[in-house]
């Protein structure tokens, strides 16, 4: 069955009462039934909503995307937005731990708009100017996520609370299927990870994401990253504690949560 974007009647109810949830950052109860998204389309219409409000309120644009290829089961896909895209190595939380994704970002340098046929793999592969190396940064709106239907987790964005990216790697094509990956604080290893991207490939979820947006009448643009999956499932590290993530051969992302 083809995923398409559903709007109803709550939506944009449903997108007002996430965005002052994530601005306020205080996890609540789930969404009222009456503007609950019921389908993986209505979920996606809140997330379009959510991004025209946030575009036309706070000039707040998107710069960013999570993908992964879809299952049955569940369509993990995503937009991130400017306010919550860090680039430096010093970084906001709102929590004496951070949970966060290790990931490849993948910056595009030209647009990918709206077209009739698909994208190749080869037209998107001339798309991305660069790869870096990422963290996704988690969090819900619901203080009970576990209750919560699939559509009003992908409503709300599927976890994404930010993204930050570190350093660039050699080339888009050097990100890999798997690779160590190395925690330290302040200077101590503390864990390794055998880590092995969820599609086995790094670019599968980018591939998708061009295509399945530009039937929806969208697009990608220049400038714009997309993370694809977590190398190592999530994460739990201190704030206000330094924190460094070796991928591989790839290098190192180097950066301090900071908490008051």
């Amino acid at each position: 069955m083809r995923l398409q974007i559903e709007d109803y009647p709550g939506c944009a109810e449903a997108a007002r009462i996430l965005i002052a949830a994530r601005e306020a950052g205080i996890a609540g109860p789930r969404l009222p039934a009456d503007c609950r998204p019921q389908t993986q389309g209505q979920a996606l219409a809140v997330q379009q909503r959510t991004a025209r409000l946030l575009r036309e309120t706070r000039q707040d644009a998107i710069a960013a995307w999570k993908s992964a290829l879809p299952s049955p089961e569940k369509t993990v896909v995503a937009p991130i937005y400017a306010s919550s895209v860090a680039h430096g190595d010093v970084v906001p939380a709102r929590a004496p731990v951070v949970r966060i994704e290790p990931e490849i970002a993948f910056e595009l340098a030209c647009d990918l708009p709206t077209r009739d046929e698909p994208y190749t793999h080869a037209e998107i592969d001339a798309a991305i100017g660069s790869a870096r190396l990422a963290l996704e940064i988690l969090g819900c709106r619901y203080a009970a996520p576990e209750h919560a239907s699939l559509p009003e987790l992908l409503a709300d964005h599927m976890f994404n609370a930010g993204l930050v990216l570190g350093p660039r790697i050699a080339s888009p094509d050097a990100a890999p299927a798997s690779m160590t990956l190395t925690l330290s604080v302040d200077g101590a290893e503390v864990e390794q990870h055998a880590g092995i991207h969820p599609n086995n490939h790094a670019k599968a979820g980018l591939y998708w994401l061009a295509n399945f947006l530009r039937e929806q009448g969208l697009g990608l643009s220049a400038g714009q990253h997309v993370i694809t999956g977590s190398y190592a499932g999530f994460l739990d590290v201190p704030a206000n504690r330094d924190i460094a993530l070796a991928y591989g051969d790839l290098g190192v992302l180097k950066l301090r949560f900071t908490a008051g």
